[in-house]
């Protein structure tokens, strides 16, 4: 027995260590360090709202790169700016029955985020900001902070008036308002149904009346997570919109804003999607975009508040696919007409376009219908100039552009290579802007420079400088826009990303980078990729794979029914493409993604084995009957039509395929992509007889967010890459 005993240890030594566990070569600035707080970019200016009359612009941020932000007001455009209200200042409340452990307390204030920022008040003279779970009225000068409520009363998305007379805000199931004159609290509305509630609310201009968007989640469906951190394994519950489960039930009402009983327009259907809804100037029309249950119809109507009924006044149906979500309507301020964007133009899958109708819904016309994506619109208050988000120089890069009212346009690059607004999931945002339109400023980015604020009208300039001295010492690499054909025609844009003076003499490793629609877009993304290629001297390639948008309708709806199909047969030509390269090793060329970036990288993997070397797929969907409805219908239909379509497209199907390096990575406490998922692929992988390495993160939820486990999972994931596909 002892003789064995000492030989346990030899053992264990001698047996190679997993990829992920080899350390990655010395650098002047660690992988980790990037992902670690105080920020090495800092902490960009968030939420940044412009005053009514643009003289200044709050947002939450820090000079530190800490977690915790502060509120900070800046003039414009002059630049000049000053803290206002200190994170710190504001205590928690007490509490009396403190039951949570040393470490839940630890982390609630680890994880502290700070004031994210602040909308203002409509004469400009106050600022209203939620934290510590209250909500805070400030003068711009920092004077005069007051919690609205010094307690623990629950005000949900509060706003103000357009008066600015009361604060609206949801409360449990309802509706309540604060008049801002004597504090006098009134409730609006007054539902009691259990599972009901009003998710949100919209004052019309004139102040008369309140819309409200009502749902019942009564068919949501419910799912158990285990958290397995504590000394006894708990049971954590959470409710789960499975497809299938038909759950959506939803209606859009109208509420004097004195209160009293909702009246639901009528002629909507109870299972329906929401795009959005827009009061008229006058506040005596409401526009209301919505989605069919399968998303292959979408409808502008007009409702009219007096009556609560609603006229059909614009409707499109899907071309083939189904209808994406970039469907934003804006009232001209005449009252007359409405914007809309689409990217169905004469019955057919075009760019994002805008169009115009009548109120009435006659004389429909294009707008602003050219060869490239519209990805934001807008209209200041008391102005007629129409803001756009546009990206005509590249699908990967923007630009603003504002049709003014005598329809010439006016463009401006705040980057040129990169994007002059934030960049969202499925559009951009849209840049800052005076009531009167005359002052204008953004949030912008590029691969080199995470977002800051850039004056924009009346002078172009950079406003802010969130990134610590450590910043400098980053070494760049080049970031080229390149682009090659999938094999069905369509063509495939990205950036590839090299060292500068890489030797071109010998072949590199090289791998797709976090695969995903959008990927390749010339916005801000971190430092992975050019980490890997600045020090690793690895070939990295980002790409916008099918769905991006940037392309037109087809593209961006352009996985339908064939999601791990069509976007994996696109990787594979990627693979190929940087196989072709001189300087590539086209053996060893790897892939790894996170959430269906993660599910696109199984698929690769084991419908195309032998392609990619390595793979790492972080947060996988690996069976679509487990992801939430209104992702899956739109895409893949419901399960009870058509099981074999989702069949077809889990990676659960095709476990028996896998021959190459797969490392599976998700957290345990995930919400979004259940943990389920992975470990129904790895129960498959044992009974398929095949061999793979995972990682779990016992804690986290989807993002892997925790201040350990953030600089751990990229540093896991980058070292499984580069031992994996540097190996002779």
């Amino acid at each position: 027995m002892r003789a064995l005993h000492l030989l346990i240890p030899f053992v264990a030594a001698t047996l190679a260590a997993p990829a992920y566990g080899q350390a990655l070569p010395k650098a002047e600035i660690p992988l980790e360090r990037f992902y670690q707080y105080p920020l090495i970019n800092g902490r960009s200016p968030s939420a940044p709202a412009m005053s009514p009359d643009g003289s200044k612009i709050a947002f939450g941020w820090n000079q530190t790169g800490v977690r915790k932000l502060d509120l900070w007001i800046m003039d414009y455009p002059s630049g000049n700016r000053r803290m206002i209200v200190a994170a710190e200042r504001i205590l928690d409340l007490p509490r009396q029955d403190d039951s949570r452990t040393d470490l839940e307390k630890k982390e609630a204030d680890l994880y502290d985020g700070g004031i994210g920022g602040a909308q203002w008040s409509p004469d400009g003279r106050e600022l209203m900001f939620s934290y510590k779970g209250r909500t805070w009225l400030v003068k711009p000068d920092g004077s005069n902070l007051r919690p609205i409520a010094d307690g623990g009363l629950s005000l949900g998305t509060p706003q103000y008036s357009p008066d600015g007379r009361f604060i609206s805000y949801q409360s449990g199931q309802n509706v309540f308002r604060i008049d801002r004159a004597n504090g006098q609290i009134k409730q609006l509305t007054f539902f009691s149904k259990p599972n009901t509630q009003i998710d949100g609310h919209e004052w019309a201009p004139d102040g008369k009346t309140i819309a409200v968007n009502w749902s019942d989640s009564s068919k949501l469906g419910n799912h158990v997570m285990m958290d397995f951190s504590k000394d006894r394994a708990t049971v954590v519950n959470i409710r789960r919109a499975w497809n299938g489960d038909l759950y959506q039930d939803t209606q859009v009402g109208v509420v004097s804003a004195d209160g009293g009983i909702v009246r639901f327009v009528t002629g909507l259907p109870r299972y329906f999607w929401m795009a959005g809804m827009e009061w008229s100037p006058d506040g005596k029309r409401l526009a209301v975009s919505w989605f069919k249950d399968d998303f292959k119809e979408h409808t502008l109507s007009m409702v009219d508040p007096e009556k609560a009924t609603k006229t059909d006044i614009y409707k499109e149906k899907a071309p083939k696919n189904y209808i994406p979500d970039f469907r934003p309507v804006i009232w001209t301020r005449s009252g007359n007409q409405l914007l809309f964007g689409t990217d169905i133009v004469d019955g057919k899958f075009g760019f994002r376009s805008i169009m115009k109708v009548d109120a009435d819904g006659k004389n429909l016309s294009k707008f602003y219908a050219e060869n490239h994506d519209v990805a934001a619109l807008g209209r200041p208050k008391n102005s007629d100039r129409i803001f756009l988000s546009t990206l005509s120089r590249s699908g990967l890069k923007s630009e603003i552009t504002i049709v003014e009212p005598d329809g010439k346009r006016t463009v401006h690059v705040v980057l040129p290579e990169g994007m002059s607004t934030p960049k969202n999931f499925d559009d951009m945002g849209l840049p800052l802007f005076s009531e009167d339109g005359k002052r204008v400023a953004t949030m912008a980015s590029d691969r080199k420079l995470n977002p800051e604020l850039y004056a924009v009208e009346p002078n172009l300039r950079r406003l802010t400088k969130s990134q610590l001295p450590e910043f400098e010492k980053v070494k760049w690499a080049d970031f080229r826009e390149v682009s090659f054909k999938a094999p069905d025609g369509r063509t495939v844009h990205g950036l590839l990303i090299t060292k500068p003076g890489l030797d071109l003499t010998k072949k590199h490793p090289a791998f797709i980078s976090n695969i995903y629609a959008n990927s390749g877009k010339a916005a801000w993304s971190g430092f992975f990729e050019n980490y890997a290629a600045m020090e690793l001297d690895m070939v990295v390639l980002a790409l916008d794979f099918r769905a991006s948008w940037g392309y037109g309708g087809e593209f961006n709806s352009g996985y339908y029914r064939s999601m791990g199909l069509v976007d994996v047969d696109e990787a594979v030509a990627a693979k190929n493409y940087l196989a072709s390269l001189p300087y590539v090793r086209g053996d060893r060329v790897g892939i790894w993604g996170w959430s269906y970036g993660g599910y696109l990288t199984s698929m690769a993997l084991l419908t195309k084995p032998g392609v990619f070397h390595t793979g790492v797929a972080v947060a996988s969907v690996t069976d679509w009957k487990s992801y939430n409805e209104w992702y899956t219908r739109r895409r893949l239909g419901l399960v009870k039509e058509d099981k074999e379509i989702f069949e077809k497209t889990s990676p659960i199907t095709y476990a028996n395929g896998l021959q190459d390096n797969l490392l599976l990575v998700h957290g345990m406490l995930d919400d979004n992509v259940l943990f389920q998922d992975t470990a129904r692929l790895i129960q498959r992988f044992i009974d398929n007889g095949k061999y793979f390495d995972e990682v779990a993160y016992p804690r986290d939820d989807h993002s892997i967010g925790k201040d350990t486990s953030r600089p751990h999972v990229f540093g896991t994931i980058m070292r499984y890459l580069y031992n994996k596909l540097s190996q002779p």
